[in-house]
């Protein structure tokens, strides 16, 4: 039985206490009556859902007269969308989790509208797999199929039998009894085979019983003969001697229905019932699939019927089976193979096969794998038009790093026991063949002189099509004769067997991501001038395919964002991620929190073609093109494209700055820049007293930037305007410095724009020393100077006339930063004319803001900026762009942030 969460959790998800009983029918709320079979009593909390005015519904407490509201859910707020539930008994509803899903509905005039939120738990499903383990193995061995034959064969068998559960769903004929054994366990949790079985019919009940007579008493399992299809299974009663009940446990898939069978109880004679077909998982409802080898999938069933992937995965990782992940758990072996690398010097340990890549495939290269001696893993590809390499440490469990012209991204994600899914994603960009490799070694350099003993253990090869399962190698055994041995002894064994724990399931991880947040979202930036701004990526799709593609986003400086398609799937949908509106055929929007929407467009494609599908950046008005900034643009989560309720198709759908994604001209996209979801930055979101992290006391202050050509460009001040909603008013200048210029480049250029700062300026930023140093090679002075003779001096006067100009402004200095290796002038490790460097005049600025009481942004020291920056961060080695500017900017916004905490914005 799942159990409730914690008061902790609740305040986390906006869970309300549990209920006892949940209704199945519109009931009076009056008196004390039988809720789902189960007679409700004084006390009860009772979730009402299905009243025939809506207006009714939401969670009571139970009594002899009128019924009333309970404490906890009688507030719009405490009834909003996304709250949830958990019942606790009931025929129909025990165990089950409800969601309300109308937008803070007015207790008694709105519609409270409350949906099944989760089926029956993934602890459930686990414990299920764990039973199952010994029932198929007994069945396997009675089919003679023993654990140790297979053991024996496993080089050459196809069936592999009596390693893993997931093995019995493919293998050969003699394990059918196996397979039907573990569809009906299975069914009977809400996990199917396939999407077909999970929407269509399936046996769920019984007509009139002809009881019969003769038969042995007791409890029996059903059987089912006839029809078309199977997996149903079930139980009767007999009773002095006669047919008296029958209960179906899972209902299998049928299109034509069979025939019970009581052939089990000996003697038994002219018994009968007929059997009654059904939908097995209804529109509104949820069910499991296996969506790789031993991963599970959670479906939504919608109107069609059409199965929705929601994401969900349980159980285990991909290609681990469920009943392996349970052996694991337990400290048992696990079938595996050793690669051992061979004695000598200039050794490189392969277990390779040749595969011909075809031009615009997108493969990915997975391998299963577990440390031993030695912990260094390479995939790679080195052929041009497929090239790839990524190397990964499966004792750290990090990527190490990749290369190659053709590589789209790779990962490494633990499946618990130190064993990790390496994954390789390649975008092909011609016809080539080679030999696919994954490699070993011992401090990740090749070759290497190996010792004869050491290697370490991996369990499958795969190479695949991104969005599919089926393998490409005739086997994912490194030790079949399929692949081709290179310095190394690949032998069949197990591994080490001590207990561990898996990877906690993606809910905890949802759980953490919707409370605390990831930056995980990537920033769509426009060009500059005229351009028609677009992210996308081309798929085929098929005559009357069923397409779903949501993508979930947040407004940057733009808030419109097109979702566009003009080939076979043709629609073009605005979403306005401002006022969470969305225009077009087939699209939807969705709230999530802290201005997070889930943009929903749901088409049928009226040809078969390859169409791109575009994610379009729109000005506050109008269509394509506009006139763009190169600095502002919106931000992405992720995006995912399904077929017909399938995987979905994307590659890199969470990071949109990778090269699976082509750029129209000038766009940029940036990673990691923005928080996604993170709702404890707004408690009220979640149900609790709203928690302020600075923002507030900034949004609508009148900001005045000081500074030179990096200022005036606007590519960071953009960014603080934006994300913290201060009124800007730029006066940097190009080529300026503060103090007084020893070259022939002008003197106070910054210092002179002192005089232009509006009166009323509430905030104002100081970002020099860049050119004092480089450019007009200002005289450092030393602290306690006050005129712009010096650097020193001139930060000192520059305070002093701000505080004249503005009286009620903060002075904030920001500190500057060095260029990178390849700037002449404006970098550290170089000495001016006047004999400094630039870490003095950095340090000038941090000692005088401290002098006067004023705060200041380490940018040169902390941000990120500075001689080792990516080269993607400026134009030529100092000046930022759109991509720098984003990282000046949300350094500055965070401390910002924290200075309003701080209180440093107040009187």
């Amino acid at each position: 039985m799942a159990r409730p969460a914690t008061a902790a959790v609740r305040l986390l998800t906006g869970e309300r206490e549990p209920v006892r009983l949940a209704t199945t029918v519109s009931i009076l709320l009056h008196g004390l009556q039988i809720i789902d079979g189960v007679p409700c009593e004084v006390g009860d909390r009772v979730l009402v859902k299905d009243q025939a005015d809506q207006r009714q519904n939401g969670i009571y407490t139970a009594s002899e007269g009128e019924w009333f509201r309970a404490a906890d859910a009688r507030t719009a707020r405490t009834l909003q969308k996304g709250t949830t539930v958990h019942t606790q008994v009931g025929t129909v509803n025990a165990d089950r989790v409800f969601q309300f899903t109308a937008d803070e509905p007015a207790v008694g005039s709105d519609a409270i509208t409350i949906v099944p939120s989760v089926p029956p738990d993934v602890a459930e499903v686990v414990d299920e797999v764990e039973a199952l383990r010994d029932e198929t193995q007994v069945l396997k061995d009675a089919t003679g199929a023993s654990a140790g034959q297979a053991a024996a064969s496993a080089a050459s068998s196809a069936a592999n039998a009596g390693l893993t559960a997931a093995d019995v769903v493919t293998t050969a004929a003699n394990l059918a009894g196996a397979q039907a054994a573990r569809d009906a366990s299975l069914y009977g949790k809400g996990i199917f085979p396939t999407i077909a079985a999970a929407i269509g019919l399936g046996v769920i009940g019984s007509g009139a019983i002809t009881a019969g007579s003769g038969g042995t008493n007791g409890t029996f399992d059903l059987a089912f003969t006839g029809g078309a299809g199977s997996g149903a299974a079930g139980r009767f009663v007999v009773a002095g001697g006669a047919l008296t009940q029958i209960l179906i446990t899972a209902p299998g898939s049928y299109t034509v229905a069979p025939n019970f069978s009581f052939a089990s109880s000996l003697g038994l004679a002219g018994a009968a019932a007929a059997v009654v077909l059904g939908k097995n998982a209804d529109v509104g409802e949820y069910f499991w699939t296996e969506v790789s080898a031993g991963v599970l999938g959670l479906y939504n069933v919608t109107a069609g019927p059409v199965a929705t992937d929601t994401g969900v995965r349980a159980a285990t990782s991909s290609l681990m089976s469920a009943v392996e992940l349970m052996m694991m758990i337990q400290g048992l072996s696990l079938p595996t193979t050793k690669m051992v690398e061979s004695i000598g010097s200039g050794v490189s340990p392969s277990v390779y096969r040749s595969y011909s890549f075809v031009s615009g495939d997108t493969i990915e290269h997975v391998v299963i794998a577990r440390a031993g001696e030695r912990a260094m893993l390479q995939l790679i590809h080195t052929a041009a038009g497929a090239a790839y390499t990524a190397n990964f440490n499966l004792e750290e469990g990090v990527v190490v790093s990749t290369s190659g012209a053709n590589i789209v991204s790779a990962s490494i994600s633990a499946l618990g026991g130190g064993w990790f899914e390496c994954k390789a994603v390649v975008l092909v960009g011609s016809n080539v063949t080679n030999n696919v490799q994954a490699r070993m070694s011992a401090a990740g350099n090749l070759p290497y002189t190996g010792d004869g003993t050491s290697g370490l253990y991996i369990r499958s090869i795969i190479l695949r099509k991104q969005g599919l399962t089926a393998n490409l190698f005739p086997s994912s055994d490194p030790a079949n004769a399929a692949f081709t041995k290179q310095n190394v002894t690949v032998t069949t064994t197990t591994s080490p067997n001590a207990p561990s724990l898996i990877t906690l399931p993606d809910t905890v991880e949802e759980l953490y991501i919707r409370a605390i947040g990831r930056m995980s979202a990537t920033k769509l930036v426009e060009p500059s001038g005229s351009a028609s701004p677009s992210v996308y990526q081309a798929k085929s799709v098929v005559l009357g395919d069923a397409v779903v593609w949501k993508v979930i986003a947040k407004k940057g400086e733009r808030y419109r964002l097109n979702l566009f398609s003009n080939n076979a799937a043709i629609f073009n949908c605005t979403f306005d991620l401002e006022n969470g509106t969305a225009s077009g055929t087939g699209a939807s929007i969705v709230a999530l929190g802290n201005d997070w929407y889930e943009c929903t467009v749901i088409v049928t494609a009226t040809a078969s073609a390859s169409t791109n599908w575009q994610h379009r950046i729109f000005a506050a008005a109008g269509t394509h093109p506009y006139v763009g900034d190169g600095a502002s643009g919106l931000y992405v989560q992720s995006s995912k494209l399904h077929l017909n309720g399938g995987a979905n198709l994307f590659g890199d759908s969470e990071n949109h700055s990778t090269s699976a994604w082509t750029k129209s001209a000038g766009v940029t996209a940036v990673a990691n820049a923005a928080l996604y979801l993170g709702l404890l930055a707004n408690g009220a979101d979640i149900g609790g007293d709203p928690y302020d992290d600075g923002r507030e006391a900034l949004v609508g202050k009148k900001l005045a930037t000081l500074g030179d050509s990096i200022t005036i460009a606007g590519f960071y001040t953009s960014v603080i305007a934006s994300q913290t909603g201060m009124v800007l008013t730029n006066l940097g200048v190009s080529g300026a410095s503060l103090g007084q210029s020893t070259t022939a480049y002008a003197s106070f250029g910054i210092y002179n724009q002192i005089a232009n700062i509006p009166a009323d300026t509430e905030v104002v930023t100081i970002a020099a020393g860049i050119n004092d140093f480089g450019a007009q090679e200002v005289v450092l002075g030393v602290l306690g100077q006050t005129t712009t003779a010096t650097f020193y001096g001139a930060l000192w006067a520059a305070v002093v006339a701000i505080r004249t100009q503005a009286p009620n402004a903060k002075i904030i200095f920001f500190v500057p930063y060095s260029g990178d290796s390849t700037h002449a002038t404006h970098r550290i490790m170089r000495t001016n004319g006047q004999g400094n460097t630039l870490d003095q005049f950095m340090r000038a600025v941090r000692e005088v803001a401290l002098l006067t009481s004023c705060a200041y942004l380490d940018v040169g020291g902390e941000s990120g900026l500075g001689y080792f920056m990516p080269a993607s961060y400026t134009s030529d080695g100092l000046h930022i762009n759109a991509v720098g500017g984003l990282r000046y900017g949300i350094y500055c916004v965070e401390g910002l942030r924290r200075l309003s905490r701080a209180g440093y914005f107040g009187a």
